[in-house]
């Protein structure tokens, strides 16, 4: 039994992000998908931003192209880990998802504010105060 028909796969369909009944995130077209992933890596390939900046914005870019039917979230979390693994070691003990869990009200508070902004700052701070 599998939680979803193509696991490790990019979506093929709309995928939404629902609070209850609530869609409160329509993730952009499952055709577009590709490139914008691509385009994210190549971002964060070249980039000079500093890591926590670097890591909050690939978070939310993730989360935002919500490339894969289910697990996004816990798959931007582990990107976010190992950026930030990438910058200190001991980062990688840090619990993000936990973070995220136990905040997860705000979370998606600061996600959807991202959203209606267009700009990564919200989910930049929400990140910063968890680390620092």
């Amino acid at each position: 039994m599998t939680l979803v028909d193509r696991p490790g796969m990019f979506q093929i369909s709309g995928v939404g992000i629902f609070r209850g009944t609530q869609l409160v995130h329509m993730a952009p077209p499952a055709k577009m998908v590709s490139k914008l992933m691509g385009n994210l890596l190549d971002w964060l390939r070249n980039t000079d931003e500093h890591p926590l900046v670097v890591s909050s914005v690939f978070h939310y870019e993730f989360e935002f192209i919500h490339p894969f039917e289910d697990g996004n979230g816990r798959m931007g979390s582990l990107w976010q880990t190992l950026i930030l693994k990438q910058w200190k070691p001991i980062l990688a003990f840090l619990p993000v998802e936990t973070v995220i869990r136990d905040r997860q009200e705000e979370y998606y508070q600061v996600l959807e504010a991202a959203d209606n902004k267009a700009d990564a700052t919200p989910i930049y701070r929400i990140h910063t105060a968890s680390v620092t």
